[in-house]
């Protein structure tokens, strides 16, 4: 395996849909030294007095492993802003890549607006992941970079044959990802279908039991990959009404199993192979239309090679071993030889 010709010290901090993993996984396979640190978990039968101490303790225990750690890499790979007010504590050049709550909801909150926006203003580099999140990101911060979110292919099922039809709802039912328009698409795909499709979905988020009440058959949440299995297995995917494709809708893209939702327009001029797409904007029965097209005419997709394209972890990685360098150029500081 050949490693990076500068091979540059990163450690990843903290994880968001599985992000950090994938790219240190395609690391590894080129020799990189690059590691990871996970963020502290707080214990949730730490209450009152005690349990405030106690979880202070388990803070202040973290940032000292993340200043050790940080003493021995040239630079830190921070996943999420939410991150920032304890990794600011550690002065060490940073990347801070942003995953979607982070930039479009915590930097208008007063209790995260400062450690956010000095983060964006502070970052060596800033990394966005999904195209919507350019409005909030940008104003700040005009050099940050889409950086798309990294599938992994080949840890993906392949779409099966399935000879009972189902659909599958993948998002949390939430205002963010589009909660009316989905409990409408729901609707109308539970009426049209009659019983003869099992119409499902997680049974999660604020707008569980509206979904339940539309006829959605709720499943538990399960594991990642029983997750991804069940999307793989499923007839036909609908994705979040958001206008954008998140993690789940890229690595049921990824399986070939048919996937319909509606996208922003101009979010994605390289025409990811759903159904609806920046046609069905603002129109959830144009995306209805098209997931009763695909159960009626079952066939697998090109989503594996439109992915491989434009979202496999590889290119994730090469962006990366391109960017770490020049960053360190920058500050005049060199990676080992």
């Amino acid at each position: 395996m050949s490693g990076s010709p500068d091979r540059v010290r990163v450690l990843h901090v903290n994880d968001a849909a599985f992000t950090a993993h994938r790219l240190l996984k395609v690391a590894a396979r080129h020799g990189e030294p690059w590691s990871f640190y996970p963020r502290a978990v707080a214990d949730p039968s730490w209450t009152g007095i005690s349990g405030r101490a106690r979880f202070a303790g388990r803070g202040a225990a973290w940032v000292a492993g993340l200043a050790r750690r940080a003493a021995g890499v040239d630079l830190l790979h921070v996943h999420s802003g939410a991150m920032l007010k304890h990794t600011r504590l550690v002065p060490k050049r940073f990347v801070l890549h942003l995953h979607g709550t982070d930039i479009r909801t915590l930097q208008y909150e007063p209790a995260w607006r400062d450690s956010v926006l000095w983060g964006v203003r502070s970052a060596a580099a800033v990394l966005y992941s999904t195209p919507d999140l350019a409005e909030h990101v940008l104003p700040h911060r005009p050099d940050a970079v889409y950086f798309p979110v990294p599938i992994d292919l080949g840890s993906l099922p392949v779409h099966p044959d399935r000879p009972e039809p189902r659909v599958f709802f993948a998002s949390r039912w939430e205002d963010v990802k589009g909660l009316e328009a989905q409990l409408a698409i729901a609707r109308r795909l539970v009426t049209e279908t009659d019983a003869a499709v099992a119409v499902t979905g997680l049974d999660w988020g604020p707008g569980a039991d509206a979904a339940r009440s539309a006829g959605v058959e709720l499943v538990p949440r399960m594991p990642y990959d029983a997750y991804v299995r069940y999307m793989a297995e499923s007839s036909v995917v609908v994705g979040q009404s958001a206008g954008i494709l998140s993690s789940s809708e890229l690595e049921a893209i990824g399986t070939g199993v048919p996937v319909v939702a509606p996208l922003v327009p101009g979010y994605y001029p390289d025409a990811p192979p759903i159904g609806g797409g920046a046609d069905a904007w603002g129109r959830p029965d144009a995306v209805t239309d098209a997931a009763l097209v695909a159960l009626r005419h079952p066939v697998s997709t090109s989503g594996a090679a439109w992915i491989a394209r434009t979202h496999d972890a590889e290119l994730g990685y090469r962006t990366l071993a391109d960017l770490y360098p020049r960053l360190l150029d920058r500050a005049g500081a060199r990676p080992i030889p």
